[in-house]
């Protein structure tokens, strides 16, 4: 897995990869600029004749771009290099780039107004964005505002250096105007804002470049990580060929009511293709022959019910006698908040003695009540999406999504528990405060049942041996991953939850096989 980053914490990176290892900082700005022009030689082909515009800032940013113009006209391209300041205005490593730029041969031309860059927007084929990249905290204004305005109008091939112009690295905010980029080549590690929306539309293709910060100091103190198949690959529970039903484990899952049969049975669809060896789907009696209808391969536990057909008070003890001896227990999908079910689930958690998975209407039932989770006996692990976890927390959905990363770690550390929220992207945080950011999934997840296909994987994953963070991580990757091999077929407009779960061996076999 690969680090991910704020721009505070890559500068102090950079900070002591120049005072503790004596590695120059002109060093590394020229590794960055040969990176790039590596990078958008890889994605366009030969270099050789291409017009490309160079747009650059006072900063460090535009000191990469000075590097990439000079190896621009290193491989017989023809690069036009263009400074949205004074180079009077620049300082140390920019300017002796920029001295060596003027050296070489190839001129800087100081830009004040934005028309001065039509004429040769017109002739370029690709426009290099070095203008802020992550040194930048409030909305550009005037010229530089104005320019990106133009690169976007442009119809260029458009590269960023480390960080599209107008994208905030931490957040992934959009100050606008943002440069909407075709290819991105970042240094070192990826930021935040590169992986979260809608910062992530702007970036195009990502590639992280080695600048030579050694690997230990890259990897110290390390408490954010996006997610890879290889990563996955190596967390899997294994398949042993001589392995049977109670190898694999039995997951519990307590879902439904009347009117919502649908997401008992996309739960307990899920987990059987999660590799499960046994899953028992515990419902209210009225909704049993619906759910036996649906799904054969689950065993039913018809459970008391209220007037409503919720699952009522006197379902406690059906439910322990199945979770004895369970790997996984899950909550929630369809339970609905009526108040007899909301009595019977608060009064249940703290009997339970195996992993817990709460989501959905679980989650909501928790609401206003969180001291609860303090006396649960096993790990738990809520999966909310932020409607959920605005109502958890008494924060607004908008709020969680601009500080998802933040915001998840704080909860899960608080309260001892692994949280998964949902969301673009999932992100899954750890009760020691490390967070995992998921890089699957698309639009098509954007539909109702999809987060009961997710429930259903993860228990089935937890009743298999996995520990429940290990759980976490693999099921929003297959999930997402899922997601994106069925709209291939599909498309986002069109994919739904019992599609999904049709497409989850298609995501298993990728990462077994990676």
């Amino acid at each position: 897995m690969q680090r991910l980053v704020t721009g505070r914490q890559m500068k102090s990176l950079d900070r002591l990869a120049i005072d503790e290892l004596g590695i120059p900082g002109i060093m590394l700005m020229e590794n960055a600029g040969r990176s790039v022009v590596d990078s958008l030689e890889s994605a366009k082909g030969t270099l050789s004749n291409r017009v490309i515009a160079v747009i650059c800032g006072k900063g460090n940013n535009g000191g990469d771009g000075f590097v990439v113009a000079r190896h621009l006209g290193n491989r017989g391209a023809h690069p036009f290099c263009f400074l949205l300041a004074k180079i009077k205005d620049l300082k140390s490593d920019a300017l002796t780039n920029a001295k060596i730029l003027l050296n070489a041969g190839i001129g800087i031309s100081e830009i004040s107004k934005p028309e001065e860059l039509t004429g040769i927007f017109d002739h370029a084929d690709i426009i290099v964005d070095a203008i802020f990249g992550t040194g930048l905290a409030s909305a550009p204004r005037g010229i530089y505002a104005d320019t990106i305005r133009l690169i976007n109008q442009s119809g260029c091939f458009v590269t960023s250096v480390d960080v599209p112009s107008g994208v905030n690295a931490d957040t992934g905010e959009l100050l606008d105007p943002a440069v909407r980029a075709d290819l991105t080549v970042t240094m070192a590690l990826p930021k935040y804002g590169l992986m979260l929306y809608p910062g992530r539309e702007c970036i195009g293709r990502l590639v992280v470049a080695d600048i030579g910060i050694p690997y230990h100091l890259l990897t110290k103190d390390a408490d954010t990580f996006l997610l890879d198949k290889n990563h996955i690959h190596t967390i899997l529970p294994p398949r042993p060929a001589s392995g049977h039903k109670g190898t694999f484990g039995t997951a519990v899952l307590v879902c439904g009511a009347r009117g919502f049969s649908g997401a008992a049975c996309l739960a307990g669809a899920a987990a059987v293709r999660s590799g499960c060896g046994l899953v028992k789907l515990a419902v209210p009696k009225g909704i049993a022959d619906i759910v036996e209808s649906r799904l054969t391969e689950a065993v039913k536990v018809p459970l008391p019910q209220t007037e409503a057909e919720t699952i009522a008070p006197q379902a406690r003890d059906t439910i322990l006698k199945h979770a004895f001896s369970a790997g996984c227990i899950a909550v929630g999908p369809g339970i609905t908040t009526h108040p007899e079910t909301r009595k019977a689930f608060q009064e249940l958690l703290p009997e339970l003695t195996c992993p817990i998975l709460i989501d959905a209407d679980g989650i909501n039932n928790l609401a206003g009540n969180l001291d609860l989770l303090a006396k649960l006996k096993a790990p738990v692990v809520l999966t909310p999406h932020p409607g959920e976890f605005a109502r958890l927390t008494n924060q607004s959905p908008q709020n969680i999504n601009a500080d998802r990363i933040n915001i998840s770690r704080s909860f899960a550390r608080k309260y001892k528990v692994v949280l998964v929220l949902k969301g673009a992207p999932t992100v899954v945080a750890a009760t020691t405060g490390k967070v995992y950011v998921n890089p699957t999934g698309n639009s098509g997840l954007g539909s109702g049942g999809t987060g009961d296909v997710l429930t259903g994987l993860l228990s089935g994953l937890i009743a298999q041996g996995m520990e429940p963070l290990d759980a976490a991580k693999a099921a929003v990757f297959l999930h997402g991953l899922a997601a994106d091999i069925a709209v291939k077929e599909l498309t986002e407009y069109s994919l739904s939850a019992g599609d999904l779960i049709d497409f989850l061996p298609d995501a298993f076999r990728q990462v077994s096989e990676h």
